[in-house]
């Protein structure tokens, strides 16, 4: 039985604990608002990372091919001035081209969408599953801090050197700026990535010993370097 059944709540959230602590689990969060709240938060998240790691292409896929088709500029079509009896099949055979060159580019265009949407199915299973590796990992720890009314919470695995912070209640950023996420390690600041607009989780890797968790505010895109003091600071503990 894990000693510290406040960090078993990644693993109940994913069904993954075995029937001993699963009961003693659930019998420590009817009395812990803490772990109920987180569980409720990540079982939210585990339903968002399911539909991540879907192989087939999403059903508006095609609705959006056919969208950007029609709204993609095509080649002038050529007008005749007057009939020209004297040109006879050519004129036909050169309409037949311009026809078969519209075809032949919304079929291209059509391919390239599909790639893109398959290439980010793709790298959305793969964060998925990782994400899910680091709440199911035993030896997870989480530490939690208020950044202005919102939280943010952080579930950190040291054998996996990997952190998911989940956040609830952020403020809504003008378009010209991202929350990015940082590794503040003692000798350097390393860009944790950017933090997606919608509420969802974010999968920090890499981490070394005694790096923190920062959020700030950058410009849109990011930043090299944190341009901004931190909203909120988490210590990755280790033990």
């Amino acid at each position: 039985m894990n000693e510290n059944v406040h960090t078993l709540s990644g693993a109940y959230a994913l069904d993954a604990l075995p029937p001993d602590e699963l009961r003693a689990f659930e019998r420590h969060m009817t009395q812990c608002p803490d772990c109920e709240r987180e569980v409720r938060s990540l079982r939210e998240t585990a339903a968002r990372l399911a539909a991540s790691v879907q192989q087939a292409p999403p059903p508006s896929l095609k609705g959006r091919v056919l969208s950007e088709v029609g709204r993609t500029r095509q080649a002038s079509p050529i007008v005749a001035a007057a009939p020209d009896r004297r040109a006879g099949p050519r004129g036909r055979l050169t309409a037949s081209r311009v026809t078969a060159a519209v075809l032949a580019l919304a079929a291209v265009l059509t391919g390239v969408l599909f790639l893109r949407a398959q290439d980010q199915l793709d790298a959305e299973r793969v964060t998925g599953e990782r994400i899910a590796a680091v709440l199911a990992a035993p030896d997870t720890r989480r530490v939690s801090a208020r950044v202005g009314e919102a939280t943010a919470t952080a579930i950190y695995s040291p054998r996996k050197a990997s952190a998911v912070l989940v956040t609830a209640g952020m403020r809504e950023l003008p378009a010209s700026q991202d929350y990015q996420l940082w590794l503040i390690g003692a000798d350097e600041i390393r860009s944790a990535g950017l933090m997606p607009e919608e509420p969802a989780p974010v999968l920090a890797t890499s981490i070394r010993a005694g790096d923190r968790l920062g959020i700030t505010i950058e410009p849109r895109g990011g930043s090299r370097q944190p341009t901004t003091r931190p909203l909120a600071v988490l210590p990755l503990p280790s033990s």
